[in-house]
């Protein structure tokens, strides 16, 4: 079966390969513990990042299968796994399933971490995908912003398409985000240089900034976060990440185009997390800079490279509920998984 050419709704299900008798890892463990571990900073300080583990395909996912589902797989032969190709952007549910929008395959990877079982979203009834690029929990909903298309797609926890909007009000949606506090969703409009504020309905409700260099506007803006009361816009054309409250003040800008520490040469993905810290992918110096909520930098994390912990390209970012850091790392095709490190005073 090849996915592209399927006339239908192309949603496919892998399932990784069983894992060997006594050798599976509890549900919801998606990786070993690494040894040596890979931290921030390195020895001898100490540290505050670390990587947990990388994701390239259904192959990592190492689900364990019951009795019968082992032997089920056994009949069918081995199953292709499912990779990865330009991971852009990433959501978490509330349910732990990751939402994974990938723009060169024009499709949305829907991976359980509890189930382990990972879904292909390519399209539905005779449409496609062309461009899906922002990804956004609400609930069991999941929302995918499609640049080519010029719209929202609404989807079904496992990849059922419900509806679609925003295609007379957007040029090129890129980043998305749920506003719990309004039932909203903010949408970055990457070709309009605004940001465009749906109800959950479907219906534009309003817009914030304009193209300009001022607080408050913005030069191809790519991704954004919401957490607090407080969003994190990559302001990318500008070089910095702009902090503003719901209602679109501007509370701080962060960063400025330059080689030194804080500056920024292509800002991306961003995020916020528990605590209020900032994190910035920079898709030119290959690395995630965190900034307290003043807007000082704390600490730099990764380099360019192939290696776990190295990023090629990296682009979309988001922190979960358990704090932990999910980065697209677009040109090595896989996930990354990071936590911080707590340290007794």
């Amino acid at each position: 079966m090849r996915l592209r050419d399927a006339r239908h709704f192309a949603a496919l299900v892998l399932i990784a390969q069983i894992a060997p008798m006594g050798c599976a890892r509890s549900a919801g463990v998606l990786f070993p513990q690494m040894s040596p571990s890979r931290v921030w900073p390195p020895p001898p300080d100490a540290p505050r990042i670390r990587l947990v583990g990388t994701l390239s395909s259904s192959d990592d996912l190492n689900a364990a299968e019951s009795g019968k589902e082992a032997f089920a797989s056994l009949m069918r032969g081995p199953r292709p796994p499912i990779h990865f190709s330009t991971p852009n952007a990433i959501a978490v549910s509330e349910s732990s399933v990751l939402a994974i929008a990938d723009g060169s395959a024009a499709a949305v990877h829907i991976v359980d971490l509890i189930s382990r079982e990972h879904t292909l979203v390519g399209g539905w009834n005779e449409e496609r995908l062309e461009m899906p690029v922002g990804v956004a929990w609400v609930g069991r909903r999941l929302f995918v912003s499609d640049a080519k298309r010029h719209e929202i797609i609404e989807l079904t926890e496992v990849g059922g398409f419900v509806r679609r909007f925003g295609e007379n009000d957007l040029i090129r949606p890129v980043g998305i985000a749920f506003v719990r506090e309004s039932d909203t969703l903010y949408v970055v409009d990457g070709g309009e240089h605004r940001l465009a504020v749906f109800d959950l309905g479907g219906a534009l409700r309003k817009t914030i900034g304009q193209r300009g260099e001022a607080p408050g506007e913005f030069n191809y803006p790519s991704h954004l976060f919401v957490r607090g009361g407080r969003l994190v816009v990559a302001d990318s054309g500008n070089f910095r990440v702009q902090v503003l409250d719901l209602a679109g003040n501007v509370i701080r800008t962060i960063g400025q185009k330059g080689n030194g520490a804080g500056d920024f040469a292509l800002p991306k993905g961003v995020a916020i997390d528990n605590e209020g810290h900032v994190f910035v992918v920079d898709a030119q110096f290959e690395n995630v800079q965190v900034f307290d909520q003043t807007g000082q930098l704390l600490i730099a994390f990764g380099r360019e490279g192939r290696s776990p912990g190295e990023f090629w390209l990296p682009s979309g970012l988001t922190i979960d509920d358990q704090n932990r850091i999910w980065v697209a790392d677009s040109g090595n095709r896989r996930i990354q998984l990071f936590e911080q490190v707590r340290t007794s005073s």
